[in-house]
């Protein structure tokens, strides 16, 4: 390895807490002491890493632990859908500097939603730190490079647009994308209910329907990049005026969007009619809850997660749609218990998704890039 690959694996070893001390770091990437302790000053020196002693130490000589430097810079992750926008910035370390969420303008357009993107790019950089990269969790289909947004309905004129290049070029530095839904899931398993947990799937339900999907540890994007996608997965529903057996795109039953124009409310008036136990809105809930708990028994019988973690504003309604989702995922999955995941609400909130943004571009920033 030369100098600058070593002083990079060094910062992911650190961050990822395989090993805190040069003794440690030696050990772990099998270079020697002398030449690891000249990497680490270094990056000492530079600003990016630095050390201290431990407040309680036994005999002998305490050693000196090393982590991020939070001064050494920062990242901004960005997250929406077609209805609200939501963005942080995170010090060197991973520590919250500033946040911001909003509403999309109705009917937005691409070029709307590119503006306002970069309009809370600005409002949440920091003073005072360099920024080094900036992350995107997007809604809808990208290309297989993470570069191009190649699709999203529920924005007009949202298609093949170069997402990375304009944010680059607008802020000259590293800009990082993924789905929104995939970026959800990273941070489950970063910093949420599946840090130890191989296999899971994060079910996003907001303008539309996506999954993020861990196997063995690592996020499947499926060969064109286009896995989890299951918004228009068709689901039978006799109950809305369809006829019998008909065929609709489950994010048309069971997203936010569809339930929100079916009762004409807002979020929060979807949410204060269900703590009221309004009768119409919970029966439009369970109908949603029933048909996103059948496409999860189908999942599961294909592949087997152990846990799913349902993420958006409806996983905050325990009885109106969580506990019906699980009985119909369990009425499915009857006669299959070994197939039966846990299934479970996100505990992150609605900035899960920027939070994830950020430490996609933490992780995946390298020095002198």
């Amino acid at each position: 390895m030369n100098s600058r690959t070593i002083e990079n694996t060094i910062v992911r070893e650190i961050r990822l807490a395989n090993a805190t001390s040069r003794v440690q770091l030696a050990k772990q990437l099998g270079i020697a002491p002398s030449t690891m302790g000249i990497q680490i000053d270094r990056l000492v020196e530079q600003g990016i890493l630095k050390e201290s002693v431990p407040e309680e130490w036994g005999p002998g000589r305490p050693p000196k632990l090393l982590e991020p430097n939070p001064t050494a810079g920062q990242f901004i992750g960005i997250d929406f859908d077609a209805r609200r926008l939501h963005a942080v910035s995170v010090d060197f370390s991973q520590q919250l500097l500033k946040q911001h969420s909003r509403d999309l303008p109705s009917q937005a357009k691409a070029a709307d939603a590119i503006l306002q993107i970069q309009e809370v790019i600005r409002e949440v950089r920091f003073r005072g730190r360099k920024l080094l990269g900036i992350g995107l969790a997007i809604p809808g289909t990208l290309d297989e490079e993470a570069t191009t947004g190649l699709h999203y309905r529920f924005i007009a004129d949202w298609t093949n647009l170069p997402l990375k290049k304009i944010i680059q070029s607008a802020f000259r530095v590293p800009v990082y994308l993924e789905n929104n839904v995939r970026v959800m899931a990273m941070a489950e398993r970063w910093f949420g209910q599946a840090s130890a947990i191989p296999n899971f799937i994060c079910i996003g339900i907001r303008s539309g329907i996506g999954a993020g999907i861990f196997l063995n540890g690592e996020l499947y994007r499926g060969s064109g990049g286009l896995a989890g996608e299951i918004g228009t997965w068709p689901v039978c529903d006799s109950s809305l005026n369809k006829k019998s057996q008909e065929s609709i795109p489950l994010e048309d039953i069971a997203s936010l969007r569809a339930i929100l124009e079916t009762l004409n409310t807002s979020v929060d008036g979807l949410l204060e009619s269900a703590e009221k136990c309004d009768s119409s809105v919970l029966k439009i809930l369970e109908i949603a809850a029933s048909a996103v708990g059948r496409v999860i028994s189908q999942i599961s019988l294909m592949l087997n997660p152990q846990r799913i973690i349902i993420g958006g504003p409806l996983a905050e309604l325990e009885e109106a749609f969580m506990s019906p989702l699980c009985e119909e995922v369990q009425r499915c999955l009857n006669q299959q218990s070994g197939l039966l995941p846990e299934i479970v609400s996100t505990q992150l909130g609605e900035l899960a998704g920027a939070k994830g943004a950020a430490a996609l571009a933490l992780h995946r920033w390298e020095l002198n890039v």
